[in-house]
């Protein structure tokens, strides 16, 4: 008579905390190298990789929106915006130059000459800044802010690649072929 023992004990425990949510195996049982004997409670986990991912496809949607560029539609409106201004610069030119040869005539105030060189100025200012704009939206998005979102792709991909390795360590597995010596 004589006693069988192990020729190696290996303890398998989870990489993760969770509850256990199932067991597959007895003690005695038999099982495979890869077979599943165990699983966590794995909806937190699930849940942070549903949020990696999602942020992910946001950030790759953005990536595509600064690399297209501004829309055909978004610069027509700048361009149209800009066009407005002018036409009111135009307006307020000559109503400038009325009020100086009235002013010149000795008709009008200098108050009123005033008020209408100010006009002309805030529009003239107006016009620069509608030019610019247009200008901004014509030549698209900069580099270095499609550079920032590459690099917030990069991140994101590791926080989904830590995701699926979190979620997939609910899943424990024998590690070798063998036989369930305990079961705690």
């Amino acid at each position: 008579i004589g006693y069988i023992v192990a020729h190696h004990k290996i303890q398998v425990a989870s990489k993760v905390v969770g509850k256990v949510a199932w067991i597959g195996v007895e003690k005695g049982d038999r099982v495979q190298q890869g077979q599943v004997i165990a699983r966590l409670e794995d909806d937190e986990y699930r849940a942070q990789l549903q949020q990696a991912k999602g942020k992910l496809a946001a950030l790759e949607a953005r990536l595509l929106e600064l690399n297209n560029g501004s829309r055909p539609e978004e610069i027509e409106v700048a361009k149209a915006n800009l066009e407005r201004e002018r036409a009111d610069l135009a307006n307020a030119k000559i109503n400038l130059e009325r009020m100086q040869q009235l002013l010149k005539d000795q008709v009008m105030s200098q108050q009123n000459y005033d008020d209408a060189k100010a006009r002309y100025d805030v529009q003239a200012a107006r016009v620069a800044s509608m030019d610019k704009t247009y200008q901004l939206v014509k030549i698209g998005p900069r580099q270095e802010q499609i550079a920032q979102v590459r690099g917030e792709i990069e991140q994101v991909k590791g926080e989904v690649a830590f995701a699926e390795t979190q979620q997939s360590n609910t899943v424990i597995r024998a590690p070798i072929r063998g036989t369930i010596l305990e079961r705690n």
